[in-house]
């Protein structure tokens, strides 16, 4: 039986070690590398077939361009997180990844959740339902990953600036995603906007 082959891109080594330790136990498992940071990460992918990709949410958010680049690693992400499970983090949606972990979980529940992905092949985080935009907003979202300023969406949308500034405020409450980068990858991943359109945009 072909096993699945994880990477571990986890800043803190005993976390790391932790995680190492609990997919040895599981069947179908490889893991083919372990990271302590993302600076030689992008080099092995374009080497190394991977199908899962167990990732620090700090880690997760410095490597954004990357995962914009080929937005098809967001298929193979399982974002690990170190807060409450039941908070969502600055920074993260529920729904820019494929899976979540969160190291407050029981063991039960990581070694359900990894096991999902191994059964099922696609698993879906469903403990954060992820926020609704209102039309206006995804609009938004989609002209923001377009590389619009908050002047030009206005002119737009025929609407002033500070419109538009209070409704990516409310678009960061909501998702929780406050850079440029960060809100392209949603938009890629929720068919807001298509990889092919971002990568054809012209360089500034």
């Amino acid at each position: 039986m072909k096993k699945s082959g994880f990477i571990l891109v986890i800043d803190s080594y005993l976390v790391r070690k932790g995680m190492v330790s609990l997919l040895n136990h599981l069947q179908g498992i490889s893991i083919l590398q372990e990271f302590h940071n993302t600076e030689s990460l992008a080099s092995y992918l374009l080497k190394q077939s991977v199908d899962f990709i167990i990732i620090s949410q700090s880690l997760f958010k410095a490597s954004a361009d990357l995962f914009i680049s080929d937005p098809a690693l967001l298929e193979k992400i399982v974002l690990l997180k170190d807060g409450d499970s039941g908070k969502k983090k600055e920074g993260e949606s529920a729904s820019q990844v494929h899976a979540s972990i969160h190291l407050s979980e029981e063991k039960e529940k990581i070694v359900g959740k990894i096991q999902a992905l191994l059964d099922q092949g696609k698993f879906k985080n469903r403990d954060l339902a992820p926020a609704e935009l209102s039309p206006r907003e995804t609009t938004i979202v989609r002209l923001v990953s377009m590389g619009l300023t908050n002047r030009q969406i206005a002119d737009n949308l025929f609407l002033s600036a500070h419109t538009v500034m209070t409704h990516r405020k409310n678009i960061s409450s909501k998702l929780g995603i406050k850079s440029v980068s960060g809100l392209t990858v949603y938009a890629i991943v929720n068919n807001i906007i298509t990889i092919e359109e971002v990568t054809s945009l012209p360089a500034e």
